[in-house]
């Protein structure tokens, strides 16, 4: 009875196995499970640019534009400045987060800044954001520069010469 009984509650809570079935049967390890989630929320610079773009939309002011970074050596970063002729109001700047917000840009800390200069760092899936508004010599705008650990493009690397030997360091494209 106690085995019985040991046996049901292992089958209800899933316990006794890392494998577990779907709606149509088929069956997914955790560890591919896992794998299919990273590459769901997986960020790449392409996607990170349309937050941007979506965020400045949103602010309805200036003319956004990109620096190309990947000639810099940091292809993992998007530079982004949305150019305005005086300095940007405070409404057109809580839409710009809110965008961002909504897009999954997280952990939203507000960083002091001088006069009325506004700032903020901001984290999504292993990215980071410094979101600056406010007015430089340069004229006024927003600042939109985000880097990150993963540009969303896997590495190849050579397959492994032997079954024992471990493959070799991964090869930049």
């Amino acid at each position: 009875m106690a085995m019985t009984a040991i046996a049901v509650m292992a089958a209800l809570t899933g316990c006794g196995g890392s494998d577990s079935v779907d709606a149509a049967g088929g069956r997914a390890t955790t560890t591919a499970r896992a794998a299919e989630k990273a590459a769901r929320d997986e960020v790449t610079v392409d996607a990170v640019r349309g937050d941007v773009r979506s965020a400045a939309a949103a602010a309805g002011i200036g003319r956004l534009g990109f620096l190309d970074t990947s000639k810099a050596g940091t292809p993992c970063r998007v530079l982004g400045f949305l150019r305005t002729e005086d300095v940007p109001k405070r409404e057109a700047v809580d839409s710009v987060s809110a965008v961002l917000k909504a897009r999954g840009w997280g952990q939203m800390e507000q960083i002091p800044a001088e006069d009325a200069d506004q700032a903020w760092h901001l984290v999504k899936n292993g990215w980071e954001m410094f979101l600056g508004a406010g007015k430089v010599p340069e004229g006024a705008g927003i600042v939109f520069d985000a880097s990150g650990e993963a540009c969303g493009v896997p590495m190849p690397s050579r397959p492994a010469t032997s079954d024992i030997a471990p493959p070799e360091p991964p090869v930049l494209p």
